[in-house]
């Protein structure tokens, strides 16, 4: 109930509270700039809409605070807090812009620009300044008060995270626009009165994106330097960090391509197109970023041990820009192979091979040390001894990296393969042929040679994980003893199961032997079948973990439990034995049900129609 009210009430705040601000910016725009000369109709609808909208804000924003101030749990709710910093947000970007569009305005006119209607764009500019300022600073007075009388967590804490770092990411982004357009402006070649318009936007985009950004990071920075855990394990501000990491390396290395493209073009004798500078631009600047952020991130695993959530942001981010810098390279090695088939083939003159050859050089040059880098990074995070190896080996995002590139690599093989085999068989049945056949093949080879060398590189890295997880799963074995708690036949049945699955196990059955007391003792795990008949107070007294599988009998039955077969049992603690040793939460084993095995065929069914699709995209690509 209370969580319905909440949404009624804040839902219907931020609809008058927005609906108030800009009937006013709107009406006293219409009102002040006599330039403008509004409708009737329209100043009409802009008070009506003044009368309505701000009694609707006050009504229900009032009830809320009479709430708040009765209720801490209403105060630290989430849904006020998205409230709150969601209507931070809508006011900071319009206000960003009025600012700047009023800035702009008077130092475009102190510099002797001319502008249309000057007076109208400063009039804006002040009236929304003024109202959205004023709005903003009371919301950001009551949030402040808010985290002081309720500290916030869980949800509430996640809003704010998102609303400071959304906030400093917008203004990390102008400001970074600010200064390469200043770099371009001081390097670059406009003159005049442009230059001086030119540079104003650029100067009031570094001060405005620079305010921004260190008001709301710093506030974020502050929060991390706190006692709060939830803030300091916070798996949404490594996200941030390395989406900026990865966003600017990106940019960067699309315009460092760019950049070697050209150099080889020039080296090759063929002519440079567009500015050196507006390609170094971004690429200094970037890089500046990327690497405060990446010192950022260095300070605070030395503040805070990393957390399984922040790690797999980690390696989604480390991943990502291995995955990018290897594509390129790939495309880079394939297109210098085709290029050098199709000039030793002597297919083409050397001057049509100039272009590829610029253009897949630099693409091969600024992918691979980005490759190389990343996986050396990923390998030696792999190859860590413990369970901190084990769980970057096993990590889902590494399988996916691993496995997407064998299956796009056995596609391309696979492409290649039939695109030579067709030319070959269409060949030798006597279809024409014109020109040069070992220049028509040599993308279908050059491709087909890059994609093995990926099934061979990849494979390797699999196998050598699969070896290590292996191993590092004996070794855990070898230190848990297992103690069977079952009589006769089905006590041999689990002990043989498990010692075939796990042979390291240091086994015993412990039903019905002489020193059962002390194997149960000193056993790690104790693993059986439980009947009701049996007497817990006696496993309570043995400190190991206990895995059960409940019997049912003629007087007996397992509300809500699925009965057993007794086929089954071995299978079952295997299976809660192994996902007990992998630190796994655990899962009763299924059988495969209709369900399931009709989503199978369909699965297969359509990946097969994908693979065929792909091939024949790829035939006519070789075409």
């Amino acid at each position: 109930m209370a969580v319905v009210r909440r949404w009624y009430l804040y839902i219907s705040a931020t609809i008058g509270l927005q609906g108030f601000a800009w009937s006013l910016i709107w009406l006293l725009y219409g009102v002040l700039v006599a330039s403008i000369r509004p409708s009737i109709s329209a100043t009409a609808f802009q008070l009506a809409a003044l009368v309505i909208c701000l009694p609707l804000w006050l009504i229900h924003w009032l009830w809320g605070e009479r709430l708040a101030r009765r209720d801490p749990d209403e105060r630290a709710s989430a849904v006020r807090k998205l409230y709150l910093y969601g209507n931070l947000a809508a006011f900071l970007i319009p206000l960003t812009g009025s600012v700047y569009e009023l800035l702009d305005t008077v130092f475009a006119l102190l510099s002797g620009a001319r502008r249309t209607d000057p007076q109208a764009q400063i009039w804006y500019g002040v009236i929304a300044s003024l109202v959205l300022g004023a709005l903003f600073a009371y919301h950001s007075v009551v949030a402040r008060n808010d985290a002081h009388q309720a500290p916030l967590a869980g949800a509430g804490a996640l809003v704010r995270r998102v609303y400071l770092l959304f906030a400093a990411g917008a203004g990390l982004v102008i400001w970074a626009n600010g200064v390469m357009d200043l770099i371009r402006l001081i390097f670059g070649s406009a003159s005049g009165t442009a230059i001086v318009q030119l540079l104003i936007s650029a100067m009031l985009n570094v001060f405005i994106g620079f305010i921004v950004w260190l008001g709301h990071w710093w506030r974020a920075q502050r929060l991390f330097a706190s006692a709060d855990e939830d803030e300091r394990g916070s798996a949404f501000r490594k996200f941030y960090l390395y989406l900026v990491i990865v966003v600017a390396a990106i940019t960067a290395v699309t315009n460092a391509t760019f950049l070697l493209a050209g150099v080889f073009r020039g080296l090759l004798g063929l002519q440079v197109e567009g500015n050196l500078i507006d390609v170094v631009a971004p690429m200094v600047v970037l890089t500046v970023v990327a690497l405060y952020h990446a010192s950022v991130i260095q300070t605070d695993a030395a503040a805070i041990a990393e957390g399984p959530r922040q790690a797999g942001v980690r390696r989604l981010a480390w991943y990502l820009v291995a995955a990018i810098g290897q594509v390129a390279a790939l495309v880079g090695i394939g297109g210098l192979l085709s290029v050098i088939i199709r000039g030793l083939a002597g297919a083409d003159a050397i001057a049509d091979l100039r272009e590829p050859l610029a253009w897949f050089g630099a693409t091969l040059v600024t992918g691979l040390p980005i490759w190389a880098i990343c996986w050396r990074q990923i390998q030696r995070a792999a190859a860590m001894a413990g369970e901190t190896g084990v769980a970057e080996r096993s990590s889902l995002v590494r399988r996916i990296y691993l496995f997407g590139f064998l299956f796009v690599a056995s596609l391309t093989l696979l492409s290649a393969l039939i695109y030579m085999l067709f030319r070959l068989i269409s060949i030798a049945l006597g279809e024409p042929f014109s020109g040069n056949l070992l220049a028509d093949l040599a993308q279908a080879i050059a491709f087909g040679l890059i994609a093995a060398g990926v099934l061979v590189t990849h494979g390797f890295a699999l196998r050598a994980d699969t070896r290590m997880r292996e191993a590092a799963e004996l070794s855990r074995q070898a230190q848990v003893r297992v103690a069977v708690l079952a009589e006769g036949a089905l006590a041999e049945q689990i002990a043989g199961v498990l010692r075939q699955q796990f042979p390291q196990l240091a086994l015993t059955i412990a039903g019905g032997a002489p020193d059962a007391d002390a194997q149960l003792a000193s056993a790690d795990l104790i693993v059986g079948v439980w009947q009701p008949t049996g007497d817990p107070s006696r496993l309570n007294r043995y400190p190991a973990r206990k895995l059960f599988v409940p019997v049912a009998n003629n007087n007996w039955a397992w509300v809500g439990i699925e009965p057993a077969a007794a086929a089954n049992i071995p299978a079952q603690l295997a299976q809660a034995v192994r996902q007990t040793l992998a630190g796994e939460p655990l899962r009763p084993q299924r059988g495969v049900g209709a369900g399931a095995i009709v989503g199978a065929i369909v699965a297969i069914v359509i990946v097969v129609f994908i693979i065929v699709g792909m091939v024949q995209v790829a035939l006519f690509a070789f075409t």
